[in-house]
């Protein structure tokens, strides 16, 4: 009897995991075919470069992206603000304004090496992100005492952080964009510092703004 009670309870919810099931697929392939329309007609050599830790076992897809768009960013910044940018400012036009100095700057910045995951930065990301999530703050708190294991390989370092974010896309552009911190721009410079080399990066939730995104820089 326990066995039929059990099985009978599995049934009555079979509707709505199959329904839950498509919802995630449909959203899966949505996410995938938005990422492949934005990377078309960019050469296929430059996008294996630029896709540095596709290999990578220890990071998420949508960490991988934010990664790759960023190299992309840096190595073809004119093809970057013709294509992906101009793709993102039609989805969201009320970016537009807050986007014409970047617009700027990429349609004339040259290109630079792409960023390397390195594993012990985003170990650091990782650890950061969830903490914060879980507390649901914000901010760099504790920075120079997070990254100090790193400071014998790095002499140079730097953190962007980003909220309210799920899909690498819009934490790139929000980075990019830097509404939020308008006179030193300090997430874009990061992004586009010649003398970053490697990258760490985590996506983990967030109490109060559901997800937050830690980049951690050294070069």
């Amino acid at each position: 009897m326990k066995i039929i009670r059990a099985i009978g309870k599995g049934s009555a919810f079979l509707p709505g995991i199959v329904i839950a099931f498509c919802m995630f697929l449909v959203s899966f392939q949505s996410a995938q075919q938005q990422s492949n329309e934005l990377l078309k007609g960019w050469d296929r050599d430059l996008l294996r470069q630029a896709n540095s830790a596709s290999d990578v076992t220890y990071l998420t897809d949508e960490e991988k992206k934010l990664i790759l768009y960023c190299n992309l960013c840096r190595m073809k910044p004119k093809q970057f603000c013709q294509t992906i940018l101009a793709d993102y400012l039609k989805q969201h036009p009320d970016q537009a304004n807050a986007a014409s100095g970047l617009r700027v700057q990429l349609m004339v910045a040259k290109s630079i090496a792409p960023l390397s995951p390195d594993k012990e930065l985003c170990s650091i990301a990782h650890d950061f992100a969830k903490k914060m999530g879980a507390e649901g703050k914000e901010g760099h708190a504790d920075f120079q005492k997070r990254i100090k294991s790193v400071m014998s390989r790095y002499n140079r370092v730097g953190e962007n952080c980003d909220y309210g974010n799920k899909l690498a896309i819009d934490a790139c552009m929000n980075l990019l964009i830097d509404s939020s911190d308008p006179v030193n721009l300090g997430h874009r410079k990061n992004i586009l510092d010649i003398n970053f080399k490697a990258v760490g990066v985590s996506c983990q939730p967030h109490k109060t703004y559901h997800w937050n995104y830690v980049m951690d820089f050294g070069g």
